[in-house]
This record gives C-alpha cells, structure tokens and sequence, in this order.
C-alpha cells in the first residue's frame, strides 16, 4: 500500500510540474515498481498500449499557421506563414496570396 501512496503522490508531482525532470524521474521509477509488483497491472498496460498504438492518432492543429502532424514527416519541408518562398529542384514556389 506504501508504493501506491508514493506511486500518487509521484503521479501529483509530475501532473504540476511537467517540466521538473526530478518529478518525472520520480514517477519512473514508482512506476516500475509498481509494475514490478503486480504483474496483472502489467498485462494490462501492455494490452492498452498495444491497443492505443493500433487505433491510431487524431492529431489537431490550433492556432494561425499551425501545423499538425499525425505520422512520419521525414524528409518533408513543412512552411507556415505568409509570403514564403521556397525552392525545389531549379523552381521557386510562391506562397504569397494576389492582394484583393
């Protein structure tokens, strides 16, 4: 029962402080153990993670000129913004929009 109660309170830290690499390290390693612990906790996890991985992604973009990316983008030129030129072989591509 102690390791659940460190596990949550691992949990706590990490969901206020997401860019504390102390917390995060924290939450690892309650995690493994918890993992370690109960081998069902385990099997369950891996099922939902298998599960997640096969259901795809739903991938949003918001904001001005953002960009959203649901897959493997290697090796792609990705443009946001206005008036952007960009070459491609011995051809120069306009993103301007005509005024009016």
């Amino acid at each position: 029962m102690e390791a659940r109660s460190a596990a949550l309170e691992a949990a706590q830290d990490a969901a206020a402080h997401p860019d504390d690499e102390d917390a995060l390290a924290a939450l690892r390693l309650q995690l493994k153990k918890l993992l370690a612990e109960d081998d069902s906790l385990a099997q369950e996890l891996a099922r939902l993670l298998e599960q997640a991985r096969t259901a795809g992604q739903t991938v949003i973009a918001s904001g001005d000129r953002s960009v959203a990316i649901g897959g493997n983008v290697s090796g792609s030129v990705i443009v946001a913004g206005d008036k952007n030129t960009v070459q491609t072989g011995k051809y120069n591509v306009s993103s301007a929009r005509p005024a009016g």
